[in-house]
């Protein structure tokens, strides 16, 4: 926070101003106080802006709009005057820095547990701005701030008014404002195009990308504007650092093509297990946020701004205002009595330039009581703030101790689930996925499934050898055969020896023999399938009654996840798939367990997103070989 200055107002409507907190496109941004003791972020609209009609109108059908949005992960608008000289609009204030703070001063890139916990909050956050018909537009880590318990969004919706100025003028040719940000813009916004909620995700990848790193995945400021924009729209983005088990989130959410990316709902379901919680970050970053908020309670307004002395005239605009008299220019509503609150009850005076004489501020021991108000107003979010962050500095102190982990000879790094596709150079493709738990040697500490052609093959494997980033996996032993009564003459195998090897920027590669290919995250748990593919599907066809429906369940790998039936010349086709791999963008499901007769299935499935509705399946076809079809969502 910035000390104010003499061009800075003494009020704004009915609060007081403490300090500047940063200015942007459309205005300055205030930390204030109510006389109520309350603290609030104001938001004083440029001179600029405000003497455009256009945008008047629809600031105020946005702050209206913002005053809908309810939910934990937004800071919620208190109080508006949108038909003032200088219109303004007041949020609660959030004691906690930014998330650029956070990464480039105060902490560097955060943990992959915390990013997960900033996707799943930030999902939320933005779930709450579009059930309003809002697109946030600007979503940055200087628009994130962050807390104790969890990110909050601020400045929702409020940017969309200056983004829709339209062939009356465009205000930001007038200011020098810019809708989005360079670096966690999205293409649409780059290219000029029609902006929806699918803007708001990709700049989401931007940002959990660069909280993972300290970079933006499409280069920096140094890069150049028109570089940057144009890595923006044209370049596969750089998540080198990004942690395996994000890699797949942050990807998908920065597909370019608006209707490939994942909608919010769905990125809401796949991190609600990683909601923030109790100790969702550092230990050392927590005791800054409570450093941060104590200051909170001491801040005030610097004694030369509360002196008497005469006021001057009030903030005006040149020349008749087409808004006639305004709240800059009246008395603000009465304050309700507090009983507990010192000296004679007072309103808050005009918004003036300078220092204008506001309420008296008393010394000895009414001070005090002063500090017990704003304590009371703000402090019972920020004492249990304080409280909660004083057993979290007991506990975890300056160093952060990791939960007590199972031992064994596997490194760290490779514990977990995997995925990849090995190609053998014969246009055979063989998907793999590893599941790795810690253990020692000769231990089994491997479940491994193959599955490519007409068969998938499922065996455990134990550990052979160890060093610190590699591990090489014994000969292991078969433990199940899809489909089950043709295993043998399907050939299942089981796993062979193969190699685990972990790559500078933390992805891992698969050996086996001469061949090997880079494998990424996997998800894990008993519901993996990514809500996207949930429900009924039919297979495009020429014809209108050569129907093939499947219905996709959620589940765990290993599940029976999917049915299919069929009608016309697929009329004698059912069975069944099992899940064999599950990630953001794909799924992998087994050859069919039974009702061969009459389906069109080339073994093993692979099913990709194709935007709202649609996805392509790999696998059918008539004749042999893979073929990607699309198939359509059948509405419910």
């Amino acid at each position: 926070m910035r000390s104010i200055t003499a061009e800075d107002p003494a009020w704004i409507g009915p609060y007081r101003i403490l300090g500047r907190l940063g200015e942007g496109g459309m205005g300055r941004v205030y930390l204030a106080r109510s006389e109520g003791g309350r603290t609030v972020a104001v938001k004083l609209i440029l001179r600029e802006l405000a003497q455009d009609a256009e945008f008047r109108q629809r600031f105020a059908q946005e702050v209206s709009a913002a005053q809908r949005v309810g939910g934990r992960w937004t800071a919620p608008v208190l109080d508006a005057d949108t038909r003032a000289v200088m219109p303004w609009v007041a949020t609660g204030y959030i004691p906690g820095p930014s998330l650029t703070e956070v990464v480039e001063k105060d902490h560097g890139p955060l943990p992959e547990a915390s990013v997960r916990a900033l996707a799943s909050g930030l999902s939320q956050a933005l779930a709450a701005i579009h059930s309003v018909g809002l697109v946030h537009r600007d979503l940055k880590p200087s628009n994130i701030l962050v807390t104790v318990d969890g990110p909050r969004v601020i400045d929702f919706g409020i940017a969309r008014a200056l983004d829709a100025q339209g062939a009356t003028g465009d205000v930001r040719t007038r200011t020098g404002a810019v809708v989005g940000s360079p670096g966690f813009m999205s293409p649409e916004q780059v290219r000029g195009q029609s902006i929806t909620p699918a803007s708001d995700v990709f700049c989401l990848g931007a940002v959990l990308a660069y909280a993972a790193t300290g970079r933006t995945p499409f280069g920096g400021a140094d890069s150049g504007l028109h570089s940057v924009l144009y890595r923006i729209a044209q370049e596969e983005p750089d998540l080198t650092g990004v942690p395996p088990k994000l890699a797949g989130l942050v990807r998908a959410c920065l597909i370019k093509d608006p209707a490939g990316r994942p909608s919010v709902a769905e990125l809401v379901e796949a991190t609600r297990d990683a909601e923030p919680a109790g100790a969702w970050l550092p230990g050392a970053l927590l005791a800054q946020l409570g450093q941060r908020a104590a200051r909170l309670l001491d801040a005030e307004a610097p004694a030369a701004r509360v002196a008497q002395h005469p006021a001057p005239p009030p903030l005006a605009m040149p020349g008749p205002s087409p808004y006639g008299p305004t709240a800059l220019a009246s008395t603000p509503p009465p304050v309700p009595h507090n009983p507990y609150a010192p000296g004679p009850l007072m309103t808050a005076p005009p918004l003036v330039h300078g220092p204008t004489p506001p309420p008296p501020v008393r010394s000895g021991p009414s001070g005090g009581r002063v500090a017990l108000i704003v304590l009371a107003s703000v402090g019972g979010t920020i004492l249990a703030v304080l409280i909660l962050l004083i057993v979290i500095g007991i506990v975890y102190g300056d160093d952060e101790e990791t939960p007590a982990e199972p031992k064994g000879d596997v490194p760290r790094s490779l514990v977990g689930a995997w995925e990849g596709v090995l190609d053998d150079g014969s246009g055979e493709r063989i998907h793999g996925r590893f599941r790795v738990t810690q253990g020692v040697r000769g231990a089994l500490v491997a479940t491994v499934v193959s599955s490519g052609g007409d068969s998938s093959c499922e065996g455990r494997s134990p550990l052979a050898s160890a060093n610190a980033t590699s591990i090489v996996l014994g000969e292991g032993r078969l433990t199940r055969s899809l489909p089950a009564a043709e295993s043998d003459s399907l050939g299942c195998v089981a796993p062979p020896r193969q190699t685990l090897l972990v790559q500078p920027d933390g992805s891992v590669e698969w050996r086996v023999g001469t061949l090997s290919t880079i494998l990424s995250d996997a998800e894990t748990g008993e519901a993996v399938v990514h809500p996207k593919f949930l429900g009924t599907w039919n297979l495009r066809a020429d014809r209108a009654d050569d129907r093939l429906r499947l219905t996709i369940d959620q589940g765990a790998v290993g599940d029976k996840v999917v049915t299919a039936t069929g009608s016309g010349k697929y009329k004698n086709c059912t069975w069944t798939s099992v899940l064999v791999g599950a990630q953001a963008d794909r799924l992998v499901l087994s050859p069919f367990e039974s009702g061969r007769s009459g389906c069109p299935v080339r073994g093993t499935l692979l099913i990709t997103p194709a935007g709202d509705d649609k996805m392509y399946v790999e696998g059918i076809g008539e004749s042999e070989g893979s073929e990607r079809r699309e198939m359509v969502r059948v509405a419910s």
